[in-house]
């Protein structure tokens, strides 16, 4: 029984990745580097952030959400 519930308590942590402690510059660059699992977890962080972000970093977020964008289109 042990083993079961440390098996899933060390799923449980690899799974719940934070991105809170990362930059919103990190965050931006990362979107074209991540697997696509991660991608939604980076967006919800990003927009979480959204108000805060300077005119430069909301050019380069709004970028990089059209190209996602038109890239799950294909």
């Amino acid at each position: 029984m042990r083993f079961i519930i440390s098996i899933l308590l060390v799923f449980t942590i690899v799974w719940s990745i934070d991105y809170s402690d990362r930059s919103t510059q990190e965050l931006i660059a990362s979107l074209a580097y991540e697997k696509s699992t991660n991608i939604p977890i980076i967006l919800h962080e990003l927009k979480k952030r959204e108000l805060t972000m300077s005119p430069k970093e909301k050019k380069e977020y709004k970028k990089v959400l059209k190209k996602l964008k038109d890239e799950s289109q294909k």
